[in-house]
């Protein structure tokens, strides 16, 4: 059985058919993340995918952000509302971000494998960034192409309203910075797309704060609109993997769990660098 890719519901993102995780090729591979760099976001069923087959896959398209001292799977992160309300504690993923945009080594995939889903409530929404870039007038994608965004952990200049207040990593330097162009080309694809307008962004270089919060939050309105955004309801054995270099996402705010019926479980993999099979 060939690889096949159809549309899911919402306006970007496919679900990939034909594949097996644990066995395939790297041919397969490839074919796999060129249909997740087109397409932002894509979503492979996959019950009873272990733990260890899901690190095996994981260090095939990529290098896992590690979590120290954490046995025996340091590569993956357990997200669960088992004793945890993300709908009223108001920290965590539940505010527009890209994954790793406060570092200098950027995120590439984020891979979430579903164990448990609750009857409602638990989606994953994205922006599309490529579509929102590309939408922008010529003038405007001139006036920005040069610009390099100060990027640290915290609360952005910009930040969307509803957003959570993020939880910094174990001993980070809330002082660090960084800095990454405002439109980024993809590092496989060379696509242009704007990169992490919100969540980290605290700045342009060269521009106050106020030119700076003008120009982002212009670029806001502009993203955030509903022709580019798409959210993904999580089910048992679902790996949901996107695009971090041209997608911006938010987790759903979600009670804590009280019995079977609303309990989520989800295995997390960030991943950096190029992946092997384009090497």
């Amino acid at each position: 059985m060939s690889i096949s890719f159809s549309s899911l519901p919402g306006n970007f993102g496919v679900e990939v058919k034909g594949i097996d995780l644990v066995g395939c090729g790297d041919d397969e591979i490839r074919e796999l993340l060129h249909g997740l760099y087109k397409n932002r976001i894509a979503v492979v069923r996959s019950e009873h995918l272990s733990a260890d087959d899901m690190v095996v896959f994981a260090r095939r398209i990529g290098d896992p952000l590690l979590v120290p001292h954490q046995e025996p799977h340091p590569e993956i992160i357990r997200i669960t509302n088992e004793g945890a309300d993300s709908l009223n504690d108001k920290k965590g993923a539940a505010h527009w971000h890209t994954d790793q945009s406060f570092t200098n080594n950027l995120a590439s995939i984020t891979m979430l494998y579903s164990v448990k889903s609750p009857d409602k409530g638990g989606q994953t929404r994205f922006c599309d960034m490529v579509a929102a870039y590309n939408a922008l007038p010529e003038s405007t994608r001139g006036e920005i192409d040069a610009l390099q965004v100060e990027h640290r952990h915290g609360v952005s200049i910009v930040a969307r309203p509803g957003d959570h207040v993020p939880i910094a990593p174990k001993n980070w330097d809330k002082e660090k910075a960084v800095v990454h162009p405002l439109v980024r080309r993809h590092p496989i694809t060379g696509v242009k797309t704007l990169y992490a307008i919100t969540g980290t962004s605290q700045g342009i270089i060269g521009l106050s704060k106020d030119q700076a919060q003008n120009i982002l939050e212009s670029l806001c309105q502009h993203a955030f609109q509903d022709e580019f955004l798409t959210d993904y309801r999580h089910s048992v054995g679902d790996l949901l993997l996107w695009d971090n270099p041209t997608t911006m996402h938010s987790a759903s705010p979600i009670a804590a769990a009280t019995g079977s019926r609303d309990l989520r479980e989800i295995r997390r993999i960030s991943l950096r660098g190029r992946p092997p099979v384009f090497s």
